[in-house]
């Protein structure tokens, strides 16, 4: 699609249709600032449909409605479970199934979902509760019947955030190890929320244009692409500070193990190669051979 328009007109090589008809292909370009952008109707911004603008402004309204559907997906399983629990119990209980576990090990489940529930706030995904629940220190029969199937419920319903709550933890770690004096939160109103080390909200087209590079392309990179794609990335190190362009390998990393895709990188920065000269390929004059 990039090529010059002659060459679109010609018939690709049968070597080069083999490969793109069997890959899922997307184009991070050097130029990622601004986005032609269609804006959610939940949006209340002034950027029109078909209007470029601040890319981090786009990413920011993406995650919202990313987050918007998987709450929307959490009410559905949840409806489903709460709708069926008496009818499940009561099948369980006259089957004669044993559904009692030790208290100690309910205890531990519990423990457990409430430190996912915390996690699940601090991304942005859940509401504060009032009231946690607390497993008494000693429970009747009945109830350790009744509590394995309502742990079992609720982690089932906690499940449908798993997936995007790593990617959404994943890109709080690193813009918020990377970014100085502001810290990235996430809420399912505005997507991103900056706060700078005073406490001062900020707005996301008020970061620099090296952070903007950055939240761009680790957006990009989290919520845009699509499982099992090939990533092409032009010149990743524009406008990034040395320090980052180090670790944009690492960091590359992590979300290649997270979000299951392949890349190749165009780059003139022996930075963002750091210590993989292993996994480059150095172009040369056409009539030179590849190192």
């Amino acid at each position: 699609d990039m090529l010059p328009g002659r060459f679109q007109k010609s018939p690709l090589p049968v070597w080069l249709s083999a490969i793109t008809s069997g890959l899922k292909i997307r184009f991070i370009e050097s130029q990622r600032l601004l986005k032609l952008g269609l804006r959610s109707k939940r949006s209340n911004t002034r950027w029109s449909q078909g209007a470029y603008e601040p890319a981090v402004a786009f990413y920011s309204g993406q995650i919202a409605n990313e987050i918007g559907k998987t709450l929307a997906q959490y009410a559905e399983v949840s409806q489903s479970l709460d709708q069926t629990f008496p009818m499940r119990l009561v099948r369980h209980l006259e089957s004669g199934s044993e559904l009692a576990v030790p208290d100690s090990e309910l205890e531990s489940r519990m423990l457990s979902l409430e430190e996912k529930r915390k996690r699940l706030r601090e991304a942005g995904l859940l509401e504060k509760e009032e009231v946690p629940f607390q497993v008494p220190a000693s429970v009747q029969h009945v109830t350790q019947q009744v509590l394995p199937l309502y742990v079992d419920d609720v982690a089932n319903k906690m499940g449908v955030f798993d997936i995007l709550l790593s990617k959404i933890e994943l890109l709080k770690r690193i813009v918020n190890e990377r970014f100085l004096f502001k810290s990235l939160s996430i809420t399912k109103e505005k997507g991103f929320t900056f706060t700078s080390a005073t406490g001062e909200p900020l707005v996301s087209t008020q970061l620099s244009s090296g952070e903007q590079h950055m939240l761009v392309l680790l957006s990009e990179m989290l919520f845009a692409v699509e499982p099992n794609s090939l990533i092409l990335i032009d010149e990743p190190e524009i406008s990034l500070h040395i320090a980052w362009q180090q670790s944009f390998l690492r960091d590359l990393k992590m979300i290649t193990e997270l979000a299951s895709f392949d890349v190749l990188i165009s780059t003139h920065s022996p930075q963002i190669v750091n210590d993989r000269w292993d996994l480059t390929v150095e172009l040369k004059h056409p009539g030179e051979s590849l190192a």
